[in-house]
């Protein structure tokens, strides 16, 4: 009985490498698809990811650094090894607007990752929301206790 249970343990751990090693491979085969379609330009190639509890995305942006445009975008959103790559356009345009056009919050992490890839020069401002009305946050300041 025992070793029907290390033989399963043994094989869920291989099936589990096996299937990581098909994503990547997936993701990188992409990636060289994207780099290999813009290559010859001044277009920069960046990738970015957010993880959540179940689900997660990555984002793959062509970015045009003297327009601070999004020229091609991909995603990946999905909770399983079996998600792939889809064109992205509403990603494409201003770099400063992509978090507005993200149409969930994952992609908007993904993409905001992906944009800080980028040389300091090059990155969007961050913009910082404004507190809504009637919520105010106040810190207290924490007790000093010796011990």
């Amino acid at each position: 009985m025992t070793w029907q249970f290390a033989a399963i343990l043994i094989s869920a751990l291989v099936l589990g490498i096996v299937l990581s090693y098909w994503q990547n491979r997936v993701y990188l085969r992409h990636i060289n698809e994207m780099a290999r379609a813009h290559s010859g330009s001044d277009l920069k190639l960046v990738s970015g990811r957010s993880k959540g509890r179940l689900r997660g995305a990555v984002v793959v942006l062509v970015v045009d650094p003297t327009d601070r445009t999004i020229v091609a975008a991909s995603s990946m959103v999905g909770s399983t090894i079996f998600s792939r790559f889809h064109p992205a356009p509403d990603l494409c345009g201003p770099m400063a607007t992509v978090a507005e056009r993200t149409t969930s919050k994952h992609l908007q992490k993904a993409a905001e990752d992906a944009l800080q890839m980028l040389p300091a020069g090059l990155r969007p401002a961050v913009q910082v929301a404004a507190p809504q009305a009637g919520r105010t946050r106040v810190r207290l300041p924490r007790p000093t206790t010796s011990i």
